[in-house]
């Protein structure tokens, strides 16, 4: 017994180790079968939508296959005529539904999901926690990375799957080479799991990218392998795997399909000696006067210049109205030299329903803006120093039209009709002129292209009868929700004929004075899909600590009145300094903002008669469990009153008129109607 005590830890401690040997050597050979799973997959090209739509937490209701898929692929990435923030903030540009590669662009983000699915199902055999993390890839719900691991990368049982590739530069190109450089820099260190964006949106973003037809994608597999015998040494061993394959050309064929090695420096150019021409002997004697042939040291090959391009080669093939569009198609039949945008002059012209109707956004469709700004007054004349003008961070490329292509400048309008060709033609932009550049990175402006040979419109009558009579209880309000960064979010709908717009509001936080976080209003937007959107029109800018927060046109820090079209809906969106979580999270709830009352401004025949508004009241004890569900107190019923008190700024003084004369003055027309928290 005595000498059995002596050797049983011993045994033991050999036990124990072969058992845990055994799982470790299992594990790592099951990660590897992992890893080169998901690397197989991933150079098909494919994408699972069940994968997507588990991993960022949706489920459609559709029963036939491709309208399925079609509808996961939307809800991950819209793709649409106007302004596409998801796709932006994931490839730095806009997405065009008729252009092949951003249709390709939006299935390589959908590959991410299924590439990690496939690794898992490669790894079953082990006791993997639940969830993944995508780094640089945005659920569209949540607005935050795909995230849904359940534990940490410091607890047995993490599983992770890093993801990047050698895609080429959707916007650099080397002025030397002709070559477009990487556009992700991985970590030297795989531990730190760093695919570092180097371009635009954001060049310090860590983005996962299986990349496209062609290029290298390398899959890391990260596992905390769990410790079961009691050995002490630790919880977990960190286990990796890793593949490096080359993608199939699912999509178009490459002339070349071996890409460099990631994150391998680039070979500089191999320097290659052209002979120079030798002298030939010569018979003259020497003191003959007549000059002696010297030697030159001219290369044998020349480079012959690019030959300038033809401006006759240079086309207006289309122009076109879509959405809040102006689109113009021009097509450079130049057989070798592209050409480059240096100026842009857009003649439009003031509706008198929407007054405060700017030009935002130029840009050649699928790529960065080259002008950004906000212009009320017409024509919009932009070229490089003025501002809003955006060289970007591949000068030119842009704004570059190459040999044999083509590609539609688009000019974006806010704050006006959502569809331009409700209320203009284009003749209303005849005389809008693109100057192109015919040297590389040059000011140029050679080549010019008009709109011409459209019908100018009729002006616009101001008489009364071109805007039908409104009826002020036509406006409804409701409160939406909560959402990141303290936004609270409203709508009005204009259920009404007339063209309305929001020139005040009243937004009360914490009605009862319960216990909350403090917070300030920092500013108020309208339109798009979030307050940040780039869509979104800014409607107010400064900063109110506390309750009301009160606003109106010609107010300090009133930047525009947002339009609300005849059966449309306006999304209001109320920014607050002091938390980057949703209020909810911080203790409000949706009764906190009862006494909210928009100013809805417009011209009203004849007084309307007064009718008692409702307020929606809530009782400060007991205080209201915290919930999301709508209640009717959050729902403002219409009714019309005339009070004049409740005008947020009795300072200024409307002008009653009924007449069409426009002005650029942004004074409240009269009467103002107010009804049921909206006025």
């Amino acid at each position: 017994m005595a000498e059995f005590a002596l050797t049983l830890p011993i045994l033991l401690l050999l036990m124990f180790g072969v058992i845990e040997f055994a799982r470790i050597f299992h594990a790592w050979i099951t990660l590897q079968n992992a890893a080169r799973a998901a690397a197989r997959y991933a150079v098909t090209g494919r994408w699972d939508e069940n994968s997507v739509a588990s991993a960022i937490g949706y489920s459609s209701s559709l029963t036939d296959p491709l309208q399925r898929r079609e509808d996961i692929l939307n809800a991950l990435v819209p793709c649409t005529d106007g302004f596409d923030q998801l796709f932006y903030d994931h490839w730095g540009k806009d997405c065009d539904p008729n252009n092949d590669d951003d249709r390709g662009l939006r299935y390589d983000m959908a590959r991410l999901p299924s590439i990690i699915e496939r690794a898992r199902i490669g790894a079953a055999s082990l006791a993997l926690a639940a969830g993944e993390r995508i780094q640089g890839l945005q659920n569209p719900f949540t607005l935050d990375w795909v995230n849904t691991e359940t534990v940490g990368e410091d607890q047995p049982g993490w599983f992770h799957v890093f993801i990047c590739s050698s895609r080429e530069s959707l916007y650099r190109t080397d002025p030397v080479t002709g070559l477009r450089p990487p556009r992700y820099i991985p970590s030297e260190n795989r531990n730190d799991r760093i695919c570092r964006l180097d371009e635009a949106p954001d060049p310090t973003l860590n983005q996962y990218d299986a990349g496209g037809p062609g290029d290298a994608v390398e899959i890391i597999v990260f596992f905390n392998h769990p410790l079961i015998t009691p050995l002490g040494l630790a919880d977990y061993i960190q286990l990796q795997a890793r593949r490096v394959m080359i993608n199939e050309s699912f999509r178009s064929t490459r002339l070349v399909n071996l890409p460099p090695q990631l994150g391998a420096p680039t070979r500089p150019p191999t320097l290659t000696f052209t002979p120079s021409l030798s002298p030939t002997a010569s018979d003259t004697p020497t003191n003959t006067p007549s000059p002696t042939a010297t030697a030159t040291n001219t290369p044998v090959d020349t480079p012959v210049p690019t030959q300038r391009p033809d401006c006759s080669l240079i086309q207006l093939t289309n122009v076109s109205l879509s959405n809040n569009y102006l689109r113009m198609t021009v097509r450079n039949s130049n057989a070798t030299a592209p050409v480059f945008i240096t100026r842009a002059t857009v003649e439009w012209r003031k509706h008198t329903l929407f007054s405060n109707m700017y030009l935002d956004v130029m840009r050649l469709q699928s790529r960065a803006a080259f002008w950004d700004g906000a212009d009320y007054n017409p024509p919009t004349d932009v070229y490089s120093g003025v501002p809003g003008w955006i060289d970007g961070i591949s000068p030119y490329n842009d704004r570059r039209l190459d040999a044999g292509t083509s590609v539609t400048f688009q000019a974006e309008f806010s704050n006006g009709p959502a569809n331009l060709s409700s209320y203009f033609t284009i003749g209303s932009f005849a005389g809008t002129k693109i100057y192109f550049g015919t040297e590389w990175g040059g000011v140029n402006q050679d080549c010019v292209l008009e709109i011409t040979g459209y019908p100018t419109p009729t002006p616009y009558t101001l008489t009364p009868t071109y805007t039908p009579t409104p009826v002020c209880a036509n406006y409804l309000t409701q409160f939406i929700g909560f959402d990141l960064n303290g936004v609270v979010h409203f709508t009005i709908t204009n259920t009404d004929v007339a063209v309305a717009y929001l020139t005040g509001f009243s937004i009360n936080w914490n009605s009862y004075n319960q216990s909350r976080k403090a917070i300030a209003l920092d500013f108020v937007s309208a339109g798009g899909t979030s307050a940040h959107d780039a869509r979104a029109v800014l409607v107010w800018d400064g900063n109110i600590t506390s309750p009301p927060g009160v606003a109106s046109q010609g107010s300090a820090g009133w930047q525009t009145s947002p339009v609300i079209e005849p059966g449309r809906t306006l999304d209001v969106w109320f920014d607050f300094d002091g938390t980057s979580k949703r209020l909810s999270e911080e203790g409000y709830i949706p009764s906190d903002f009862n006494n909210t009352t928009f100013t809805i401004n417009f011209i009203c025949y004849g007084e309307a008669p007064n009718v008692p508004t409702p307020a929606p009241t809530q009782p400060p004890t007991p205080r209201p469990t915290a919930t999301n569900t709508r209640t009717p107190t959050i729902t403002y019923t219409p009714s019309i009153t005339l009070t004049p008190s409740r005008t947020p700024t009795p300072s200024i003084t409307p002008t009653p008129s009924n007449t069409r004369t426009p002005t650029r003055t942004p004074t409240p027309v009269t009467p103002v109607a107010t009804f049921g928290g909206v006025e």
